[in-house]
């Protein structure tokens, strides 16, 4: 009975190590950009740092591990909570303005079950569709889609570059041919699409859909977030920018993006990813614990958001309604 006390208390300790430790070095992100990386963990950290504070009294392990144990708690909780409690937040009601519906969905570059994916899509029956990780493989979703949205531009590029922007609204205003590569195996890695609509009320509002690298090399994503940043305030008037960000809400490189751009984020701990996960032999379905797809906003009122089912895909779709305010 001693020998298992005494290696419940050894793994506990393991366990403090490995939690608390990320959990506190998370908090100095903003001065050390690799320390960042851990905070796209926090959902992770903030119950694994929990669950050793509540063990490690459980177990009776000596004073300095509990205090240990829950300064990672406390230092996790203090970037996780603000994000949690502000999913909570009520969202303006809908007025005798136009109510648009968006899906912005990263639809993987192994789904090839693109019938499922136009499946969910009406389902959910939006006005605009923005595609990520839309790979010339999957371009018979095009021919699903068409007979609803026959408003489209496409953009096959780089890595990150191949995404797809759906309408039932006519564009007044399209992105400009330098923002979208046309070659399908090109160098550049990252894109966006920027068109503007018009509605029936004489109110305008523009929407743009991009796919940032994931978070390291760090100095080729916080590139990309500066290029997007610019784009962004090129585009005047009330604005809608979705997509795969591939950075979660708790790292400082977003809540950096979001203030230097004068957006403000919608998706509040909207957990999307990974449904899967590749592994050799195939994928796996996980249980998503990364918040990656956003919807920014800029002079609309966002009604309602939430994930959709899934596609077949590794991400879950996001879906919202919004309106913009006349005058």
């Amino acid at each position: 009975m001693l020998l298992l006390l005494s290696l419940a208390r050894l793994a506990c300790v393991l366990l403090i190590l490995a939690t608390a430790v990320p959990a506190i070095l998370a908090i100095f992100g903003s001065l050390v950009p690799f320390l960042d990386l851990i905070n796209h963990l926090q959902l992770v950290l903030f119950f694994a740092t929990l669950i050793a504070t509540i063990i490690a009294i459980l177990l009776g392990l000596p004073n300095d591990w509990k205090i240990f144990a829950a300064m990672g708690f406390a230092f996790s909780a203090w970037t996780f909570m603000p994000e949690w409690l502000s999913s909570f937040e009520a969202r303006p009601p809908e007025t005798d303005a136009q109510v648009i519906k968006v899906m912005t969905h990263n639809i993987f570059g192994l789904n090839y079950d693109m019938d499922r994916v136009a499946k969910v899509i009406a389902e959910e029956n939006p006005d605009i569709v923005a595609l990520q990780e839309y790979f010339p493989e999957q371009a018979g979703l095009d021919a699903l889609l068409k007979p609803n949205y026959p408003y489209r531009v496409v953009c096959r590029g780089g890595k990150r570059a191949n995404i797809g922007l759906y309408s039932k609204l006519p564009f007044d205003r399209e992105m400009r041919d330098a923002d979208c590569p046309d070659n399908a195996y090109g160098t550049q890695r990252t894109a966006h699409i920027i068109v503007g609509f018009t509605l029936s009320d004489g109110t305008h509002f523009s929407l743009m859909t991009t796919h940032m690298d994931w978070p390291f090399p760090i100095e080729r994503q916080r590139a990309e977030y500066l290029s997007t940043e610019r784009a962004v305030k090129a585009v005047q008037g009330p604005l809608l920018l979705v997509g795969d960000f591939n950075s979660t809400p708790w790292s400082y490189v977003m809540k950096a993006f979001e203030a230097e751009s004068g957006l403000k984020r919608e998706t509040r701990n909207l957990i999307t990813y990974p449904e899967l996960f590749t592994v050799p032999g195939g994928l796996i379905h996980t249980w998503p614990f990364l918040a990656l797809d956003q919807v920014f906003e800029r002079g609309v009122a966002v009604h309602e958001l939430h994930r959709g089912p899934e596609t077949g895909s590794d991400h879950l779709p996001v879906i919202f309604s919004f309106s913009v305010p006349r005058g």
